[in-house]
């Protein structure tokens, strides 16, 4: 990083494909940030003109929309010098149509559909602003519910991907009035009555899916970066990607590690991931949590979270509500799993009472709800429900509020 910095100091002029390759290591290496790799761009003289296409090709290629901005701006300033002796870059966005042979005929198939483009950074806005309003006005749409936090434990006590089932946790989980309670009334098999904390045996446990993880990554004061990544496929429906990270000093992700209360420890950390939503709605159905410089002296070394939403039927009506969350930590040599689900969820109230089949509790949900799949331009690939409704800048009508 310091030789990087050193050497953007001495050496402003470059060549396109000097650029191409300081952006494309940049992204490679995941150490700076999109408004960092931003900040170096605007400092570079160029000697040849930057054309429109070697600026989609690395967004293409991942250059975030700050990035692209200083690209531009570069491209601006080029425009009367000469273009480059040879195409610097490539990507499946820009390459030239080879679908039309120039010797014999021949009959071809492919079955690999054209990616997708990413957008433009005006179009990314759009849709990182309309994320933002979902999230930050997403609990104010929830009804005050109950429902069943099923977390199958998997322990890896050599950390090398072998994992062996060690229970199953049930707690029931309240939403009301913004406020989350976990109760845990069975530990494999057994009946208990505790929280979360309380939980022994080892593994690992998580709280906060029901909106304050959401939340707290666009509220103003996490000071979040956000980037495009990608277009996918889930659960059936097109999702627009964005990276993003947090660092310490605005982070409220904590990790807490210790047998009970009298002995844990507590870190706040740095954390980036990913965040998958409807591009029109901004409607969010994945977030992905990594923590970030977790300190040395910390007995647990890595920590990553998935969490993804889904429609819920709650008292008759619809609501996006955490499906399922997948959770992963590493502790020394001791690695640890949870597949959580949640199910069963109905209108709080004092007269609300969960009963579950301890064996359907064993019965994970389909592949097919978590798994992620690639976007393409194929007409086989179905816009979702709100794509083809949904007017492009409008949130849909938040639902009434539950009868008290």
């Amino acid at each position: 990083m310091l030789s990087l910095a050193l050497l953007l100091q001495a050496q402003l002029q470059m060549n396109l494909q000097q650029l191409a390759d300081f952006i494309r290591s940049e992204l490679a290496l995941r150490q700076h940030t999109d408004k960092q790799i931003a900040a170096s761009v605007k400092k570079l003289q160029l000697t040849e003109r930057l054309t429109d296409k070697t600026i989609l090709d690395l967004q293409a290629q991942g250059a975030g929309p700050k990035t692209v901005e200083a690209l531009q701006g570069l491209r601006d300033e080029t425009a009367s010098m000469k273009p480059p002796t040879h195409d610097v870059t490539s990507s499946p966005a820009t390459a030239q149509d080879q679908s039309i042979p120039t010797g014999p005929p021949t009959a071809t198939l492919s079955v690999k559909a054209p990616p997708i483009p990413p957008p433009d950074s005006v179009r990314q806005q759009q849709i990182h602003d309309a994320m933002k309003d979902y999230a930050l006005n997403y609990t104010a749409n929830l009804p005050n519910f109950v429902c069943v936090q099923v977390t199958r434990q998997y322990v890896d006590p050599n950390a090398r991907d072998n994992y062996r089932f060690i229970g199953t946790i049930l707690a029931r989980v309240s939403y009301n009035e913004g406020q989350e309670k976990y109760n845990v009334y069975s530990q494999n098999g057994h009946l208990v009555n505790t929280n979360m904390e309380g939980v022994r045996g080892g593994g690992a446990t998580s709280t906060g899916e029901f909106g304050s993880l959401m939340r707290g990554i666009f509220e103003t004061k996490s000071s979040a970066e956000f980037g495009w990544d990608h277009w996918a496929t889930l659960r059936g429906r097109r999702m627009a990607v964005f990276n993003y990270f947090i660092d310490s000093g605005h982070s409220d992700w904590s990790i807490t590690y210790g047998e009970g209360p009298s002995d844990s420890q507590r870190i706040v950390t740095a954390y980036r991931g990913l965040i998958y939503a409807d591009a029109q709605t901004g409607e969010i159905s994945r977030i992905k949590f990594v923590a970030v410089d977790i300190p040395k002296g910390f007995p647990i070394q890595e920590t990553t979270e998935i969490l993804d939403y889904d429609l819920q039927e709650i008292s008759g009506q619809k609501y996006v509500c955490p499906m399922a969350a997948q959770l992963w930590m590493r502790a020394s040599r001791e690695s640890t799993r949870n597949e959580i689900e949640f199910r069963n969820y109905r209108k709080f109230g004092t007269e609300s009472s969960i009963t579950y089949d301890i064996d359907e509790a064993s019965k994970p949900l389909p592949a097919s709800k978590t798994q992620e799949e690639p976007a393409s331009a194929s007409p086989s690939v179905t816009p979702s429900a709100s794509e083809k409704k949904a007017s492009p800048w409008t949130l849909p009508t938040a639902p009434p509020p539950p009868p008290r």
